[in-house]
Protein backbone atom coordinates (compact mmCIF):
# COMPACT_ATOMS: atom_id res chain seq x y z
CA UNK A 1 0.00 0.00 0.00
CA UNK A 2 1.61 3.45 -1.39
CA UNK A 3 0.96 6.81 1.30
CA UNK A 4 -0.35 8.96 -0.94
CA UNK A 5 0.54 12.83 0.13
CA UNK A 6 -1.96 15.12 2.08
CA UNK A 7 -4.52 17.21 0.16
CA UNK A 8 -3.80 20.92 -0.36
CA UNK A 9 -4.61 23.44 1.90
CA UNK A 10 -8.48 24.43 1.18
CA UNK A 11 -8.61 27.86 -0.21
CA UNK A 12 -9.81 30.75 1.80
CA UNK A 13 -13.07 31.15 -0.73
CA UNK A 14 -15.07 28.01 -1.36
CA UNK A 15 -15.45 27.51 -4.37
CA UNK A 16 -18.40 29.02 -6.28
CA UNK A 17 -19.04 31.81 -3.59
CA UNK A 18 -18.18 34.96 -4.04
CA UNK A 19 -16.14 36.36 -1.17
CA UNK A 20 -18.19 39.41 1.18
CA UNK A 21 -17.47 42.58 0.59
CA UNK A 22 -14.71 44.08 2.83
CA UNK A 23 -16.77 46.02 5.74
CA UNK A 24 -17.18 49.61 5.02
CA UNK A 25 -17.46 52.05 7.66
CA UNK A 26 -21.12 53.61 8.44
CA UNK A 27 -21.84 57.28 6.46
CA UNK A 28 -22.54 59.07 9.95
CA UNK A 29 -24.59 62.33 9.98
CA UNK A 30 -23.29 65.51 10.70
CA UNK A 31 -24.17 67.04 14.41
CA UNK A 32 -26.02 69.83 12.01
CA UNK A 33 -28.05 67.72 10.21
CA UNK A 34 -28.82 65.88 12.97
CA UNK A 35 -29.92 69.58 14.79
CA UNK A 36 -31.76 70.09 11.59
CA UNK A 37 -33.77 66.92 11.76
CA UNK A 38 -34.56 67.71 15.71
CA UNK A 39 -35.68 71.37 14.71
CA UNK A 40 -37.77 70.00 12.07
CA UNK A 41 -39.20 67.50 13.83
CA UNK A 42 -40.15 70.08 17.14
CA UNK A 43 -42.06 72.16 14.43
CA UNK A 44 -43.84 68.76 13.44
CA UNK A 45 -44.54 68.36 17.27
CA UNK A 46 -46.28 71.93 17.28
CA UNK A 47 -48.92 70.87 14.64
CA UNK A 48 -49.72 67.88 17.19
CA UNK A 49 -50.20 70.17 19.58
CA UNK A 50 -52.03 72.93 17.51
CA UNK A 51 -55.87 71.80 18.71
CA UNK A 52 -54.66 72.35 22.33
CA UNK A 53 -53.42 75.92 21.69
CA UNK A 54 -56.43 76.73 19.87
CA UNK A 55 -58.61 75.14 22.74
CA UNK A 56 -56.58 77.45 25.25
CA UNK A 57 -56.74 81.12 23.64
CA UNK A 58 -59.86 80.61 22.08
CA UNK A 59 -61.49 78.24 25.09
CA UNK A 60 -64.47 79.56 27.43
CA UNK A 61 -63.04 82.27 29.57
CA UNK A 62 -64.10 83.93 32.97
CA UNK A 63 -63.24 87.28 34.71
CA UNK A 64 -61.85 87.12 37.95
CA UNK A 65 -60.76 89.30 40.18
CA UNK A 66 -56.57 90.29 40.14
CA UNK A 67 -53.91 92.00 41.61
CA UNK A 68 -50.97 93.18 38.94
CA UNK A 69 -48.34 95.57 40.63
CA UNK A 70 -50.70 96.61 43.97
CA UNK A 71 -53.38 97.31 41.66
CA UNK A 72 -56.80 95.27 41.53
CA UNK A 73 -58.67 94.40 38.44
CA UNK A 74 -60.51 91.94 36.56
CA UNK A 75 -58.76 89.13 34.49
CA UNK A 76 -59.67 87.30 31.59
CA UNK A 77 -58.90 83.67 32.69
CA UNK A 78 -59.67 79.90 30.92
CA UNK A 79 -62.52 78.05 33.38
CA UNK A 80 -62.08 75.13 34.93
CA UNK A 81 -63.58 73.39 31.73
CA UNK A 82 -61.25 75.02 28.88
CA UNK A 83 -58.11 74.15 31.30
CA UNK A 84 -59.44 70.53 30.82
CA UNK A 85 -60.30 70.57 27.33
CA UNK A 86 -56.84 72.08 27.10
CA UNK A 87 -55.55 69.01 28.90
CA UNK A 88 -57.10 66.45 26.96
CA UNK A 89 -55.80 68.00 23.62
CA UNK A 90 -52.45 68.49 24.67
CA UNK A 91 -52.48 64.79 26.22
CA UNK A 92 -53.85 63.36 22.83
CA UNK A 93 -51.65 65.17 20.79
CA UNK A 94 -48.65 64.14 22.63
CA UNK A 95 -49.29 60.49 22.83
CA UNK A 96 -50.48 60.40 19.32
CA UNK A 97 -46.91 61.88 18.29
CA UNK A 98 -44.69 59.83 20.06
CA UNK A 99 -46.48 56.64 18.91
CA UNK A 100 -46.42 58.30 15.38
CA UNK A 101 -42.14 58.82 15.88
CA UNK A 102 -41.37 55.55 17.40
CA UNK A 103 -43.34 53.73 14.96
CA UNK A 104 -41.44 55.80 12.56
CA UNK A 105 -38.23 55.44 13.47
CA UNK A 106 -38.48 51.77 14.44
CA UNK A 107 -39.46 50.73 11.25
CA UNK A 108 -37.70 53.13 8.62
CA UNK A 109 -35.06 54.97 10.50
CA UNK A 110 -36.95 58.20 9.73
CA UNK A 111 -39.65 60.77 11.28
CA UNK A 112 -40.85 63.30 8.99
CA UNK A 113 -37.73 66.17 10.44
CA UNK A 114 -35.35 63.10 9.62
CA UNK A 115 -36.46 62.28 6.28
CA UNK A 116 -36.26 66.69 5.77
CA UNK A 117 -32.89 66.65 7.23
CA UNK A 118 -31.60 63.81 5.30
CA UNK A 119 -31.07 61.26 8.89
CA UNK A 120 -31.73 58.02 9.52
CA UNK A 121 -31.28 56.15 12.69
CA UNK A 122 -30.37 52.58 12.58
CA UNK A 123 -28.67 49.72 14.80
CA UNK A 124 -25.01 50.44 15.81
CA UNK A 125 -23.74 47.06 14.60
CA UNK A 126 -25.91 46.26 12.47
CA UNK A 127 -27.00 49.24 10.13
CA UNK A 128 -31.00 47.59 10.46
CA UNK A 129 -33.99 49.30 12.00
CA UNK A 130 -34.32 49.87 15.74
CA UNK A 131 -37.68 48.96 16.11
CA UNK A 132 -40.48 51.22 18.04
CA UNK A 133 -39.41 50.10 21.34
CA UNK A 134 -36.08 51.09 21.05
CA UNK A 135 -37.01 54.14 19.44
CA UNK A 136 -39.20 54.85 22.57
CA UNK A 137 -36.16 54.07 24.74
CA UNK A 138 -34.09 56.42 22.71
CA UNK A 139 -36.59 59.26 22.96
CA UNK A 140 -36.73 58.47 27.23
CA UNK A 141 -32.63 58.32 27.21
CA UNK A 142 -32.70 61.83 25.40
CA UNK A 143 -33.32 62.86 29.06
CA UNK A 144 -29.62 62.05 30.18
CA UNK A 145 -28.67 63.84 27.26
CA UNK A 146 -30.08 66.98 28.89
CA UNK A 147 -29.46 66.46 32.17
CA UNK A 148 -25.54 67.47 32.62
CA UNK A 149 -26.65 70.95 30.90
CA UNK A 150 -27.28 69.10 27.51
CA UNK A 151 -24.17 67.86 27.12
CA UNK A 152 -25.18 64.76 25.41
CA UNK A 153 -26.97 66.58 22.67
CA UNK A 154 -22.95 68.00 22.17
CA UNK A 155 -21.51 64.62 22.53
CA UNK A 156 -21.38 64.15 18.57
CA UNK A 157 -19.28 67.04 18.16
CA UNK A 158 -16.35 64.78 19.58
CA UNK A 159 -17.64 61.42 19.60
CA UNK A 160 -15.86 58.94 16.71
CA UNK A 161 -19.60 57.33 15.77
CA UNK A 162 -21.60 61.35 16.44
CA UNK A 163 -23.72 59.54 19.04
CA UNK A 164 -25.37 61.08 21.76
CA UNK A 165 -25.61 59.48 25.51
CA UNK A 166 -28.96 58.08 24.32
CA UNK A 167 -28.11 56.40 20.87
CA UNK A 168 -24.97 54.92 23.47
CA UNK A 169 -27.43 53.91 25.76
CA UNK A 170 -29.71 51.72 23.08
CA UNK A 171 -26.70 51.22 20.79
CA UNK A 172 -27.95 52.91 17.98
CA UNK A 173 -26.03 55.74 15.16
CA UNK A 174 -27.52 58.30 13.06
CA UNK A 175 -26.74 57.99 9.52
CA UNK A 176 -26.97 60.44 6.36
CA UNK A 177 -29.89 58.54 4.24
Amino acid sequence: MSTMPPPPPPSSVPPGYQAYAPGQAMNYASWGARVGGYILNGLAGVLFGLPAMISFFAGPREYKECTIDGEAGLCKLPTSSGWAIFAVLAAVGAITYYVMYCKAVGSTGQFWGHRGAGVRIVDATTGGPIGAGRAFGRQLAHFIDAMPCYLGFLWPLWDAKKQTFADKIVGTVSIRA
